[in-house]
This record gives C-alpha cells, structure tokens and sequence, in this order.
C-alpha cells in the first residue's frame, strides 16, 4: 500500500507537471489577448463613427433628390402663395428629418414656405443660398441654429433656373434636422457609456447624445467646444482614432469622423467617445473570463486524468485476486 500511495503522488504531479506549459503559454499570450480585445473594442468605435456620417451623406443625397423634385412643381416654382405654402407643408409632415422647407426669392426674402413668418423674414444671407446663387447648382451651406425653429441644423439649396435665360428665378432650400443623427444613434443602440457628437468646424456643439453633460451645467447644443476638443479634430480627413478630454471632461478614446457637404473640405466632425478606461476593463474581463474557463477546463482535465492513473495504477499493481477473497 506505500508503495501504490507513492505511485499516486507521482501520477498527481506529473498531471500537474503535464498542465504548467499550458498555464504558462496562456500567461504568455495573455498580454496578446488584451491587445486583440482593444483593437476590437477600437473597430467597433470607428465603425459606429463611420455609420453615422454614412447616414448623414443620405440626408444630403436624399435632400438633393427631394429639391429637385419639388422644383418641378409650377406651384413651387412660380412662388405661388398660398399653394406653394400648402405644398412645402403638406411635404413636410412626411419628412420629418427636416425642420423646415422654403422658397427664397432673389431678394433674399422668404417668398413661401412650409413655415411662415409675420413681416418677412430674410435668409439671403445663409451660406447655402449665396453658394446656390455661386455655383448655380445644388449646395450645402454651414451648420447653424434654425431661425424660425431654433434647432440645429443644415441648410441645403436648389437652385431653380429659368427655363430659356438659365439664370436662376429664385432658391429652393430645406433645413435637415441635425437631431437626426442623434435619433439614428439611438437605433444602432448606442452604448449608455458612449458619447455621440456632431460639431461644425469652427466647434460650436450642434448635437451631443447624451445630453446634458457640459461641465458648465447647460445644454451642450449651441455652445462653443473647449479648444481641446476642437483640437482633436485637426488634420482628420478620414474617420480615425483619437485620444483627449470630452465635453464632460473625462478622457476618452473618440472615433472621428470628418462631415463633408459638396466639396472636400470637412464642415464639421462626428465624434463618437468611450472612456479608456472602460475599454481596458472590458478588455482585462474578457481576458478573466477565458482564465477562467481554461483554469476550469484544466481542473476538470486533471481530475480526469487522476482518476483514469489512479484507476490503471491499482489494476496494475493488485494481484489477481486481491479484490474477490472468496476466489479460489
């Protein structure tokens, strides 16, 4: 019996033995695990970024079609109140990514549209009227705060020419509601610990999900970014990565991606932002869990193989006939 029980403390340590270089190629690859979880976490960040701006070049496709569209309608084109107001109405009930839709005469006065104001109201000096009236084709003008409404937005503009002259008649503009974006950030499920930011290029806030997290205390929509977070976007022309202090003045791991209207230069940015360290958490608990199922799976194996040694070790060393007295 002492020499079985030292043949079973070496058949325990040999198993165990037997499991160290899987124990130990994991510690290895450990740090190889943690860098794999990071980069995934990174992907995932500069794919949602880049999703959003995708979604908001539709806006402005879509804005382009729907324009040339509504040109085509005499009503429209000949300013003709009050149908013209009931059509850009009537249109904008069904669009509700829009805030409003106009028709701007020459003078730069509002000459009917889907919202109307008393005394008249002048909008020829919007950017995406005057670059219409410059390049006499479809234009997308500057972030800015809705005058009628007082919601972030972005103007876009159809030219509508003069069918012998081709010279332009008057200007039809719609105003996309920049909320939008954040709407749609809501249905790709965006992260409760992920920040979702649109700027124009000057850092001024136009949309913040969540909001209401300015360390002033006060809405983020309209208000002028620190230099620090405008500065993230410096030299950024393709969707990239980017480390710094958030509005609510966490650091973070953003996402950018540049907003372009018509032309190449960014207009504004779209930042999508995940604290750091939220990421290395997330990446040490994945690395945790795939521990702990080895270490789970390793206990497992070697009782297994315990119990088969210490099984063939007794079938081997009991003489025939020591299990059964009564065999003769």
């Amino acid at each position: 019996m002492n020499d079985m029980m030292r043949n079973q403390v070496r058949l325990f340590v040999l198993v165990i033995l037997a499991f160290l270089p899987a124990v130990g190629l994991y510690l290895y690859a450990n740090g190889i695990l943690r860098e794999r979880e990071l980069r995934q976490s990174q992907q995932e960040l500069i794919q949602f970024a880049h999703v959003a701006a995708v979604e908001y070049q539709r806006l402005i496709d879509e804005s382009r079609q729907l324009l040339g569209t509504l040109a085509e309608f005499p009503d429209v084109r000949d300013a003709a109140a009050p149908a013209c107001n009931r059509r850009l109405a009537s249109v904008l009930n069904h669009t509700p990514q829009y805030t409003t839709l106009t028709l701007i005469g020459m003078d730069g006065y509002l000459a009917c549209g889907s919202l109307t104001v008393d005394g008249g109201l002048y909008l020829g000096d919007r950017t995406y009227f005057t670059r219409a009236n410059a390049t006499t084709r479809f234009s997308v003008g500057d972030f800015a705060i809705g005058r009628i409404t007082g919601k972030p937005t972005l103007g876009v503009a159809y030219p509508i020419l003069d069918d012998g002259s081709r010279e332009i008649e008057s200007v039809l503009a719609a105003s996309i509601d920049l909320s939008t974006l954040g709407a749609h950030a809501h249905r790709l499920r965006i992260p409760e610990n992920v920040t979702f930011t649109v700027m124009d290029s000057d850092g001024t806030i136009l949309v913040r999900e969540p909001s209401g997290m300015h360390p002033l205390g006060h809405d983020e929509v309209g208000a002028p970014a620190q230099p620090g977070f405008l500065a993230l976007t410096n030299s950024v022309t393709e969707t990239a990565l980017a480390s710094g202090t958030d509005l609510d003045g966490l650091s973070r791991l953003f996402a950018i991606s540049p907003l372009r209207g018509t032309g190449a230069t960014p207009e504004g940015y779209l930042l999508v932002g995940k604290e750091e360290m939220v990421l290395l958490n997330q990446a040490e608990e994945v690395v945790a869990q795939e521990f702990r199922f080895l270490v789970s799976a390793g206990v497992v194996m070697m009782i297994m193989a315990w119990l088969f040694g210490h099984y063939a070790l007794i079938r081997t060393t009991t003489p025939t006939g020591w299990l059964d007295p009564d065999t003769d």
